[in-house]
């Protein structure tokens, strides 16, 4: 498992909540430095200090949300291989839940971290950093075989697609799920993240089983 995640403190961990609050709530593009600092408590030059420039800064706030997930996935990938029997659920859920765990022990409350992977899903407005792809391909790298293992038939391609539209569901139920409920007018109620994760692995078990 190469994927590591460091620890962060004082000034440096100020700046990375502060920015991930106000990217939250007002976007990538609109969100000054100086408003990130005021909210930090910290200098303007901090900012460059720490991360060498604002985009630096936004790097930073995509890794810490990222690594501990792709840490956590790999390491339920490895518990998996050691039983040698994985299912296609299996996979998904351990794909899936650090996402979950994350978000529940995240210094952001739900609703704020939800808007935050929803603007780094759609809204950024370039590419993740270096890091954060290395971490992709290498969990990437580890999941596609035993994807493959657990659905024979499919190639390394299905399994990419499969694997991108099954995050794509993912991404859209966490982002949009209050449409739903708008739209149902009623018949969708409140529901605990763990139930509404379920719906979509269930879902998304059938597409890979197809």
């Amino acid at each position: 498992m190469v994927v590591t995640s460091q620890k962060i403190t004082g000034t440096k961990l100020a700046l990375i909540e502060a920015a991930s609050t106000l990217f939250a709530e007002k976007g990538f593009e609109v969100v000054s430095v100086r408003e990130i600092t005021g909210l930090a408590g910290a200098n303007v030059a901090s900012v460059k200090y720490h991360f060498g420039s604002r985009e630096g800064l936004m790097d930073a706030v995509v890794a810490r949300m990222a690594t501990p997930v792709n840490e956590e996935r790999l390491r339920r990938l490895e518990e998996l291989e050691d039983r040698r029997s994985a299912t296609a659920r299996d996979l998904l859920t351990a794909f899936f839940e650090p996402l979950l765990s994350q978000i529940k022990s995240s210094p952001l409350s739900e609703k704020l971290f939800v808007k935050l992977m929803g603007r780094v899903v759609g809204d950024r407005p370039y590419e993740f950093p270096n890091e954060v792809m290395g971490q992709f391909r290498e969990v990437a790298g580890r999941f596609v075989p035993a994807f493959m293992a657990a659905c024979p038939g499919l190639t390394s391609e299905d399994v990419f697609w499969r694997i991108h539209f099954s995050f794509g569901v993912l991404s859209n139920t966490l982002t949009h799920g209050e449409l739903v409920k708008k739209i149902s007018g009623g018949k969708v109620g409140d529901e605990d993240l763990a139930t509404t994760l379920n719906r979509v692995i269930d879902f998304c078990e059938a597409g890979f089983q197809r």
